[in-house]
């Protein structure tokens, strides 16, 4: 309750987590999606990010491009869509023993990807997250346009040892707080990336130097400390924008529903072939505990 007592607290809430209503959002300019970025980082992940290619470019027509960010060379991604291309970043990942250095190179190349696109409304998606409409955002500057999902940031912090974690952490809000941005599915303008980009890099890279190897470096404790440090507001824009299908039809056959925006994972790949032939088919994914199995394996977990 002391919180409110606290005009930083009160100042972060209410800019956070504000429903999206363009009419209430009229702060100029205001700037459609026109770009697309889907970040993917090894071998492993480059028949989802085509797949994820084919989904915008079929399904979000308005855009004017549609850029893979990855770590792999240009020519494995064969049969391009018409409006995509790919962008190969060489980033330097983890020095010495590191249990998930793929998982951390995989952040690092997300962190720098929106910066790679040539237009000023920019949408970024993770390679398992497919459009389904075009998104009908308009973008103002020092806003960030995501779905929320429950649970504390900064959870992923328990059990260090209050000298351990970074100074940044201790008076930030948005860490603390149970709704957060979710990072599957962000959308700004250019002018905000350039500003975002940098510091949630540095914050990400500071973080897991301090952390042990025990869990998978995620990018969305030091994505909510970034929104706290450069004061940027959060705006909501529903779960359809951001929809988890393993979570809401995973282990049974099911149509997925019209409302759907983007559909965030879904396994096996093919299942969403037959969407591509029909949106009306029946799909039979896997449920989230198998998305979590194989998508977090430490690098030494992967090869056997």
């Amino acid at each position: 309750m002391f919180e409110f007592f606290n005009a930083k607290y009160r100042h972060i809430v209410r800019r956070h987590n504000i429903a999206y209503d363009e009419k209430k959002l009229t702060k100029p300019p205001r700037l459609p999606i026109t770009s697309v970025v889907i970040p993917s980082v090894g071998e492993d992940y480059i028949a989802e990010a085509m797949l994820s290619a084919t989904f915008a470019q079929r399904y979000a027509q308005d855009v004017q491009e549609i850029v893979i960010v990855t770590d792999q060379p240009a020519q494995k991604f064969p049969l391009l869509p018409e409006k995509a291309r790919v962008v190969t970043l060489a980033t330097e990942t983890r020095d010495g023993v590191y249990r998930y250095k793929q998982i951390y190179l995989s952040r690092l190349i997300k962190l720098q990807a929106p910066l790679q696109a040539r237009t000023e409304g920019i949408l970024m998606i993770d390679s398992d997250l497919n459009l389904l409409q075009m998104p009908d955002i308009q973008l103002a500057d020092d806003d960030i346009y995501a779905s929320f999902r429950q649970g504390k940031m900064i959870a992923k912090l328990s059990g260090i040892t209050p000298e351990r974690i970074p100074a940044y952490y201790r008076d930030a809000i948005r860490p603390k707080l149970v709704d957060h941005v979710n990072g599957a599915f962000l959308a700004a303008t250019r002018k905000t990336w350039q500003r975002m980009c940098p510091v949630w890099m540095a914050l990400f890279i500071d973080t897991w130097a301090q952390m042990d190897d025990d869990q998978p470096p995620t990018d969305q404790l030091p994505l909510a400390a970034m929104l706290d440090t450069l004061d940027i507001r959060t705006v909501n824009l529903g779960e359809w924008m951001n929809w988890p299908v393993s979570k809401k039809i995973g282990g049974t056959p099911s149509i997925i529903p019209a409302q759907v925006v983007g559909a965030h994972g879904g396994f096996p790949l093919a299942e969403w072939q037959k969407y591509l032939q029909s949106p009306e088919t029946e799909l039979l994914f896997k449920s989230q505990d198998y998305t979590r199995k194989v998508r977090y394996l430490t690098d030494n977990d992967k090869q056997i």
